[in-house]
């Protein structure tokens, strides 16, 4: 599974989750997703011609600048090697990939992979679903060679809006290894000390309502 992420001409970056028919007269309407806040709706739909076509001025409404896809097994070596100088623990690279065949939170979790528009892999992270409105990110990682161009943030934006278009009030989870302000502009908030228990990476979820118990209880172990 693939879904293209573009450039609006005026700047934003929108999901395109696919193609739906008008109930009326059967056209193909571009179903899209904001990658960003906004307050009118998170969700819109265009004619597919229209998405698809030019502006009077010759520039393309929307332009294609990448691709976020399910990682598959041929990836995950490429995938492994984002993370590899921060996460090896004085292992080799062959170990490293060897130890995650019997690592319980890697085997359970889907991975994403972002693609940049030439179609280089740039980022990965992996999501693993708690229970069906509980949902924990792990392992957010960028090539090294790619670093500092905002791609490992465009994909956790893209994979919160792909799985808040499914359960529109499904709450987040992770533990941070970076600052915290990373995450906080994606609604993320750092939570209670109750909570850290894994300093100094930081707990963070999003929603402003207090963690129920059902919800907190992933955190008591290092995902």
């Amino acid at each position: 599974m693939s879904w293209t992420v573009y450039r609006h001409y005026k700047g934003n970056r929108y999901l395109r989750l696919g193609v739906a028919a008008h109930s009326e007269d059967l056209s193909p309407q571009v179903v899209y997703r904001c990658l960003y806040d906004n307050p009118e709706a998170r969700t819109w739909v265009r004619p597919q011609g229209m998405f698809e076509g030019l502006l009077e001025d010759g520039r393309r409404r929307f332009t294609a600048v990448g691709q976020v896809r399910l990682v598959g097994p041929a990836d995950m070596r490429t995938v492994l090697g984002f993370g590899f100088d921060a996460w090896h623990e004085g292992r080799s690279f062959d170990e490293y990939c060897a130890a995650k065949d019997t690592d319980r939170n890697h085997l359970r979790g889907t991975r994403y992979l972002l693609e940049d528009a030439a179609g280089r892999a740039v980022a990965a992270m992996n999501v693993i679903r708690f229970s069906p409105l509980v949902i924990g990110f792990a392992s957010v990682a960028t090539d090294p060679s790619q670093r500092g161009k905002g791609h490992s943030a465009l994909l956790v934006r893209a994979v919160m809006e792909l799985h808040r278009f499914l359960h529109g009030d499904v709450r987040f989870l992770l533990f941070s290894e970076v600052p915290p302000s990373v995450y906080e502009r994606h609604g993320f908030r750092v939570l209670p000390p109750e909570h850290q228990r894994f300093l100094p990476s930081v707990a963070m979820a999003t929603g402003d309502a207090p963690l129920s118990g059902e919800e907190a209880e992933p955190l008591k172990a290092y995902f």
